[in-house]
């Protein structure tokens, strides 16, 4: 009996122990048959891109075209050619001792300039380019730019008649005799002379609109100094229109010789000012009056007697004066 329990007891181990082997190699088969999901999480790679395929990220090993090329070489600015002009290249003085200023324009500025006459017996030129008739004649003026060497020229033409000496008949050139100082008429060897009465001939004789008589106020202004000066007679016009188509008329008859040349550095200063010469912005403001005060202004003399004009008909105009005498 004990021996068939034994036997049975041992039977049931086994079969114990097959079912659990059997377990263990289903399970297996199980986990290998790929029917159930897959529950792993694939993490992204945290590791640093080398950029190799990103167009963005600029290669440091290629050039940056973006910065200029220090190792190409910079091309330097045009210097401007060096020159040197003067403000006439041709002018004609029509009486003994009439006046005329020269203005130079050097690039680069700043030379000192010297100034020559090829004939000093017909014309003479002062250190700041003031020419100045002796006699009938041709001359020319040149200026030179110590700086550059470079040299510029004016043709002066000195041209008027002798007059055969006058036997005390009074002057009908466009002006008339007086003999009478209270008014403003002066005696000399060719009779007297009527400022007022000149003007008022070339006024109706040229083209000369809307001229004004300057008061005191426009004289201080426009020539600062003029009133201060003694003078026996002073006519003085200049046009109220803007743009203006004519300039300034002025006549001085002065009591001292002395004062000739302060009354025409006065008229150069008007005229430096009305074009621009002296610096500052052209006072005539549009470019045909402008044009008109830098080529159509004279300034002449004649004894104690000067004259500003500043017309197209001004060569005309001097002529006229200068028949007065």
């Amino acid at each position: 009996m004990k021996k068939q329990i034994l036997t049975l007891t041992l039977a049931l181990s086994l079969a114990l122990l097959a079912a659990c082997g059997g377990g263990g190699s289903s399970s297996g088969n199980t986990s290998g048959s790929g029917s159930q999901p897959d529950t792993s999480v694939t993490e992204p790679d945290q590791s640093t891109p080398d950029g190799s395929g990103d167009s963005s990220t600029p290669d440091a090993s290629e050039p940056d075209s973006s910065a200029p090329d220090a190792s190409q070489p910079v091309e330097d600015e045009p210097q401007a050619e060096a020159s040197l002009s003067l403000s006439k290249s041709d002018f004609t003085l029509f009486t003994a001792g009439a006046t005329w200023q020269l203005k130079a324009s050097a690039t680069p500025a700043g030379g000192a300039l010297t100034w020559t006459s090829s004939d000093e017996s017909v014309a003479t030129v002062s250190d700041n380019g003031t020419v100045t008739a002796v006699a009938v004649g041709t001359a020319t003026i040149t200026a030179k730019d110590a700086s550059t060497g470079l040299t510029a020229s004016c043709t002066v033409r000195c041209n008027w008649e002798e007059k055969a000496p006058d036997n005390g008949g009074s002057s009908s050139s466009g002006g008339s005799s007086t003999g009478d100082t209270s008014t403003g008429g002066s005696s000399s060897s060719t009779g007297s002379v009527d400022l007022q009465a000149f003007f008022d001939t070339i006024n109706a004789d040229y083209e000369m609109p809307f001229m004004m008589e300057m008061d005191s106020a426009a004289l201080d202004s426009y020539f600062p100094g003029l009133t201060g000066l003694s003078t026996q007679q002073l006519v003085a016009y200049s046009c109220s229109l803007n743009p203006s188509p004519a300039g300034d008329v002025v006549l001085v008859q002065l009591a001292n010789s002395s004062d000739v040349s302060t009354v025409k550095a006065l008229f150069q200063d008007r005229i430096d000012y009305m074009t621009g010469a002296d610096g500052n912005m052209p006072g005539a403001w549009y470019p045909g009056p402008t044009e008109m005060w830098l080529n159509s202004s004279r300034i002449v003399s004649n004894g104690n007697y000067v004259m500003l004009v500043v017309n197209e008909n001004c060569d005309a105009i001097v002529d006229a004066f200068n028949g007065l005498f």
